[in-house]
Formats: C-alpha cells, sequence, structure tokens
C-alpha cells in the first residue's frame, strides 16, 4: 500500500516543490492543505495532480507521515491531531533531509544569490542529460517550474541557513555564494550566521567538494575535509571571468580556469552579481563531469527565474515595469547597479517594500546607503511576518528619511493602492520602475502595466 503523505501548508514555494517530487521519489500518495488565497503554486499543484484541501484535522487522520511548513506551530489544528494521533511528523528542512539523502546531494546556500545559482546549475544538468531531482525556490521556465523529479543520480537543492535549516542536510557537494548577516530575528550577529555555513562545511565528505566566491571577506572561515574550489573576479579565483561587457541586458566575458583560457561566455541576464552566479554554476558542474564547452553553451541559454529582474510589462506610455524580490540592502544595491548598466537613459524608479520589522531595525543603517543607483526611491509600508512577536519602532517613514540624508530622492507611501495611484499620476515614457521586497510590492507594477 502507497505511503500517504500530507503537506501541511502545500502552497509555499518550498513544500509545493517537495510535495511534486515526493510523488515519485517516495510512491507516495500526497495530498497537502492550505489557505484559500491564491498562489502561483496552485496551478503547479493542479499539474502535479495533487489535491489541495481547506486546513481541517480530519485532512491527517490518514496519512503515514506529515510534513509541516515553518509558518505553522503545534497549535495549528492539523499538527494538534497528528501529534495527538501519535503520526510521524517533518519538517519542511527535516523532510528534505531525507530526500536529499537518497541521491548525491548538491546544495547551494548562502545569502543571496542561491535561487538563480540553483536554476543556472539545474538548467546544465537537465541540458546535458544528468536529469537531476531539484528544488529551487523560484518558478525557473528553464526547469518547468520550482522542482523537478529526475531518474539521475544527483539532488540539486536550494538550502536556507534561516534557522540552521541547512544542516539537516549533508551535501556531496556545497556551493555557497556568500556571507553576509541577515535574519536577525534568530542569528545574533555575522559571527553567528558563519559559524552556521562553518558548520554545513564540515558535513561535506571528503569525497565532496565545496565552492566559494573568491571575493568574500569572510571566506577563509569555510573550512572542511573537502577540497574547496574558488570563484570570481580577482586573480586569485580559481574559475575567473575577465574581460567582462556590458550591454543592454546581456554580458560577455572570457572563462579562465587556474589561469588558463577556456572559452567565452555570453549571458542574457543582467548585472555583475549574476556573472558571479555563472561562475559558481561552472565551478560545480565542471567538477561533476560535465565538458566545458557544453557548460558554456547552456548558460547562454539562461533566462533568468520568476522575481528576479522579471520583466512585468509596459505602461501605455512605453515606461518599463520591472519587478525583483531584492529585500536585503546588498540585493537592492547590485539589483539597482545591474538595472544601471542595463538602462543607463533611464530613470530608475525604486519602489521598495521593507521585509520584516527585525530586519528593517537592524539593516536601516545599511538599507538608507543601498538606494544610490535610484533616481528616486518611494517606500512602502513594512510587509510584517506572522512569526514577528516583539514590538518593534521603526517605520518606513525612518527608513526614507534616512536615504534622503544621503542625498537621494525618497519618500514614504505607505499603502500599495496610493504607490500606484502616484505612479499612474506621475509616470513617464523613459521610467523603470522597478518594485523591490520579499512581500507582495510586485502588485503596484501588475496595477500599472498596460
Amino acid at each position: 500500500m502507497a505511503l500517504h503523505i500530507h503537506f501541511v501548508g502545500i502552497k509555499g514555494t518550498g513544500m509545493s516543490a517537495l510535495a511534486q517530487i515526493s510523488v515519485q521519489l517516495e510512491d507516495a500518495t500526497i495530498t497537502g492543505s492550505d489557505v484559500e488565497e491564491s498562489f502561483y503554486t496552485d496551478l503547479v499543484l493542479e499539474r502535479a495532480h495533487i489535491p489541495v484541501l481547506g486546513f481541517s484535522p480530519e485532512n491527517v487522520e490518514k496519512a503515514d507521515l506529515v510534513v509541516i511548513s515553518a509558518a505553522y506551530t503545534n497549535q495549528h489544528p492539523e499538527i494538534a491531531r497528528a501529534l495527538e494521533l501519535n503520526i510521524p511528523i517533518l519538517t519542511y528542512p527535516q523532510y528534505l533531509g531525507r530526500l536529499l539523502a537518497k541521491k548525491r546531494g548538491i546544495s547551494v546556500t548562502g545569502t543571496h544569490g542561491k535561487t538563480t545559482t540553483t536554476a543556472m546549475i539545474g538548467l546544465v544538468m537537465l541540458q546535458t542529460g544528468l536529469d537531476p531531482t531539484i528544488v529551487v525556490g523560484s518558478d525557473v521556465p528553464s526547469i518547468g517550474g520550482n522542482a523537478h523529479c529526475g531518474k539521475g543520480d544527483f539532488f540539486l537543492a536550494e538550502s536556507c541557513e534561516y534557522r540552521r535549516h541547512f544542516l539537516n542536510y549533508s551535501p556531496e557537494h556545497l556551493i555557497i555564494t556568500n556571507l553576509e548577516f541577515d535574519h536577525p530575528d534568530y542569528f545574533k550577529d555575522l559571527e553567528d550566521v558563519i559559524s552556521a555555513f562553518t558548520e554545513l562545511a564540515s558535513k561535506v565528505p571528503e569525497y565532496g567538494h565545496i565552492y566559494v566566491w573568491a571575493e568574500d571577506p569572510n571566506r577563509e572561515a569555510i573550512k572542511g575535509s573537502a577540497p574547496i574550489t574558488t570563484f570570481g573576479i580577482s586573480e586569485s579565483a580559481d574559475i575567473r571571468a575577465t574581460d567582462i561587457k556590458f550591454k543592454d541586458e546581456k554580458s560577455s566575458m572570457k572563462i579562465m580556469v587556474k589561469g588558463q583560457f577556456i572559452g567565452d561566455l555570453n549571458l542574457n541576464v543582467s548585472g555583475k552579481h549574476n556573472i558571479i552566479n555563472a561562475l559558481g554554476t561552472i565551478a560545480v558542474c565542471r567538477e561533476i563531469g560535465i565538458p566545458m564547452d557544453q557548460i558554456l553553451a547552456c548558460l547562454s541559454l539562461f533566462s533568468g527565474t520568476k522575481r528576479r529582474f522579471e520583466h512585468i510589462g509596459s505602461n501605455t506610455n512605453g515606461a518599463m515595469i520591472v519587478d525583483d524580490y531584492a529585500h536585503h540592502p546588498t540585493e537592492i544595491r547590485t539589483t539597482l547597479e545591474g538595472a544601471r548598466l542595463s538602462f543607463p537613459d533611464r530613470r530608475i524608479r525604486a519602489i521598495f517594500q521593507p521585509h520584516t520589522f527585525s530586519r528593517t531595525e537592524k539593516l536601516l543603517l545599511e538599507f538608507s546607503q543601498a538606494f544610490q543607483g535610484a533616481d528616486e526611491v518611494v517606500i512602502a509600508d513594512i510587509f510584517a511576518s506572522a512569526r514577528e512577536q516583539e514590538h518593534y519602532t521603526v517605520s518606513s517613514l525612518n527608513l526614507a528619511e534616512l536615504i534622503q540624508l544621503q542625498g537621494v530622492q525618497a519618500r514614504y507611501i505607505g499603502p500599495l493602492d496610493d504607490i500606484r495611484d502616484y505612479l499612474n499620476e506621475t509616470i513617464a515614457p523613459e521610467d523603470l520602475v522597478l518594485t523591490l521586497g520579499a512581500g507582495d510590492i510586485y502588485k503596484v507594477g501588475l496595477g500599472i502595466v498596460s
């Protein structure tokens, strides 16, 4: 009789991905439950023929295993019922760890760039016939969604550091895109963040491999028994890009491996950060045996992921509307730099929705200094996290005022509907409206496209 696995909070990006691959990896019957609100994963789950129910304790009563989203506590009626019936319960990271152990694991982690790097590696592996199983934190056209259950030996997974969730994994290959302080509601400081990554690196076996960004000031802290390959643009990097040129939303460069010219790479995504993501991809794919000419050819096909400098459309007068998930100061800065490189003649109007009070308060100064690449900044109300219980005094108005002190035109307009109305009244043909944030700020862009 098939195993019955029930997912509590199945519409989440990660949960929906695990549900899809579990059908084959676990040879299981899958059900799930969530709120009625529509998500982009609704279509993904429908295509996979996975039923999504409203929350009810009855949903778990016939389950052999319950997988729960981090968004819910033991007080949730379905989780409480599963505990009452002694049905085994695994959290998302615990269950992902269980699935990773079935194959040769490749974990992609780091403060920024995880999703894009995972998507790039996934594309190369799929195009070259390795047919990996993939779990990624966004909708990726080249993968066909946010998950792929392959017949190959590898399992490629985007791996989050929050609450040290990734310590549930013991990957054969570990790529660390970068190390910065984030998630201040959990990590005390940068040293605390680094300690988590160091512990994960120590779990990579001797026969495995670790890949780190050469220019990361904290990379020396990453040690383990596995060999380490560095990637970047500095001369010390093992995998290096030189002679970099930008035009429109594309870039070209020469790829060097340990000082030897290997080939030319042309990317169809903008920004220096995507060059770094591509170099990390090259490092991993080369190590697992994919020929370099095939890696470079596949990367030239990469077209991006959902909510990563995603073109939403245009306004009736020709203004460009772009959306990006950037919600950390470094991500905002690099996204704006990429926008300026790609569209030097446009007026860049950054519409930012801070994500969580804890992050906004802890990184307030850094946020205020991240918008130098914008011509105008509009700050929306803070998108609060359901897990935040403390009272915070920081506000979006505080941030707007600090940005102004940095010499950048900024204003606070709280509600998203008011921001949409303001943009509709002031938008010009030469504008690039760039919505930024991990919440629902993308709705502003959808509200002003023609």
